[in-house]
């Protein structure tokens, strides 16, 4: 059992830097389209990964409890990076490597730790800004797909993606499933859908999937929970008055004695009712997706937490929809009646609430609900040999998603570690000028940086760095090296491009974190230290 200690200086800066380079070592070869590849012992089993995130990821602890410290600083922002865009986590972990190892020689020369870090975040903005001076929109389906494969190198995910983005749009709903087969297949659903399904099989017409469809149906959403027959009745009777001939019912849960109520064949001749139950997860996602299909249908919310009941609802508190559909696992609708403005407005809320906030809860809550708003899903199935084989095919999809709605947001840049290289001359040429010895070594420090992805991209393809890299200056900007091909090529009309968002996030994170963690001058160890498997 390790002892408890405090470390001081200089072997807080020795641990750190230990730590840092074990993790960047392990992540580091997984850049580029000709990765080298990482083994995680997980139990009795072995997975062999080429992603940097989920190689963080499975790196609990390290033999040593100081080093220990500096790889779960990386570790955290390594993974935030992936889970916020998709991608990016080599060249983060790159960047925060070689920031941090370039900062202790300055602070060992003299450098204060606070002010250099300062000057580090200050230069951030200037050069997020040239990096991305160049962004480009992708407009076309191809483009897309291939900026898939840049992520994902399977053609066949990345024709799918890139069809299913450019169809829906970046705030489509695209859900990805296991698949039974090994290839991959997808579909589209008009509409909007939410998970939980029909209370009641007899709601549902037979064929080998059993469904219920309504047309031109009337919607009302509660959060009750019916008990009693005498509890629908008063509803019941409301759509009976108000000529309705099809209903969509959605509650919080409902009886079998309730069920009998619209299951009764006389009442099923006059009004046929299909009655569902909303499935999530947390009771705030609960409230906020009645009130989604209450603005989509024009309708208003039952809620028993407002005083209400079944026996106060009117006319006008019923939505309405062209066409509805349910099963027994989810639910949906398409064309609902609800106002247009009112739903552009709360789509501009929650695209700014996804832009804005750092939370992954927030920001997933806010695209699932941007995605039923929006209307339209595609599903993809993912196949493959074995279940391991097919989860890891999930992922994939998945970061490649995340990284084809970054690239609708913010654009494109030249890829290759070619836009975030050509800022190096400038940060030279910026550290010339500078009177303190701060503000020279913060541009030193990032120019250094600007040239690790490049270099590492170029040694995991099979390339002497810096023989490409003395070829590369001596050509016109835009070009980079190709590594697919092996030569030098126009970027742009190659098609190799970074996603501007993806690089811009592992920078920022980058430079923030690293810039902290020189200014760590102790390090106080546990006995016991807490053992995360989340970063």
């Amino acid at each position: 059992m390790p002892k408890p200690k405090v470390i001081h200086q200089p072997e807080t800066q020795q641990a750190l830097r230990r730590g840092i380079r074990t993790l960047v070592n392990a992540i580091a070869p997984t850049l580029g389209p000709l990765p080298r590849r990482s083994i995680a012992q997980n139990l009795d089993k072995f997975e062999l990964l080429d992603d940097g995130g989920l190689i963080a990821r499975r790196i609990i602890a390290l033999p040593e409890q100081a080093d220990d410290v500096g790889a779960m600083l990386l570790r955290q922002v390594v993974w935030k990076t992936r889970q916020h865009v998709g991608d990016g986590a080599a060249t983060t972990a790159l960047l925060y490597g070689t920031i941090y190892t370039e900062g202790l020689r300055f602070i060992a020369a003299g450098a204060d730790p606070m002010r250099l870090r300062s000057r580090l975040l200050a230069l951030f903005p200037a050069l997020s800004q040239r990096m991305t001076a160049d962004a480009r929109q992708l407009r076309t389906e191809a483009e897309l797909q291939d900026l898939a494969f840049s992520v994902c190198y399977d053609e066949e995910m990345a024709a799918i993606l890139g069809e299913a983005l450019h169809t829906l749009g970046q705030y489509g709903q695209v859900d990805v499933r296991a698949g039974h087969g090994r290839g991959i297949e997808h579909n589209y659903v008009e509409g909007s859908y939410w998970k939980g399904g029909a209370q009641s099989k007899e709601m549902l017409r037979g064929g080998q999937r059993p469904v219920a469809e309504l047309h031109e149906a009337a919607v009302l959403v509660t959060d009750m929970e019916i008990e009693e027959p005498a509890e629908l009745v008063p509803v019941m009777q409301l759509a009976l008055r108000s000529g309705i001939k099809q209903l969509l019912l959605i509650v919080d849960s409902i009886s079998e004695k309730g069920l009998s109520v619209v299951l009764d064949k006389r009442l099923r001749e006059k009004i046929r009712t299909v009655i569902v139950k909303l499935d999530e997860y947390h009771p705030g996602d609960l409230s906020l997706a009645q009130e989604d299909i209450a603005l989509l249908t024009g309708g208003r919310p039952i809620l028993q937490k407002a005083g209400e009941s079944l026996a106060t609802v009117k006319a006008p508190d019923f939505g309405w929809a062209r066409w509805v559909w349910a099963d027994d696992k989810n639910f949906g609708f398409a064309s609902g009646k609800g106002d247009p403005k009112l739903i552009r407005e709360q789509v501009r809320r929650l695209r700014r609430t996804y832009a804005e906030t750092e939370d992954d809860d927030s920001r997933g809550r806010a695209l699932n609900r941007l995605g039923a708003l929006n209307g339209g899903l595609a599903t993809v199935y993912v196949g493959g040999i074995a279940k391991d084989e097919i989860r890891q095919r999930k992922e994939l999809a998945e970061r490649a998603i995340r990284a084809l709605r970054a690239a609708a947001a913010g654009g494109v840049i030249p890829g290759g570690g070619v836009a975030l290289l050509r800022c190096r001359d400038w940060l030279l040429a910026e550290a010339e000028v500078q009177a303190d010895l701060e503000s020279r070594a913060a541009r030193l420090i990032l120019a250094e940086a600007a040239e690790a992805p490049i270099r590492q991209l170029l040694e995991n393809a099979g390339y002497d760095p810096s023989e490409a890299l003395a070829e590369l200056g001596q050509c016109a900007d835009g070009c980079g090296f190709d590594v697919m091909k092996g030569g030098i090529v126009n970027m742009a009309e190659a098609g190799i491009v970074d996603v501007a968002q993806v690089q811009v996030e592992a920078l920022q994170r980058a430079v923030a974190s690293a810039a902290l963690a020189l200014t760590i001058d102790v390090l106080v160890l546990h006995r016991e230290p807490e053992t995360m498997t989340e970063p």
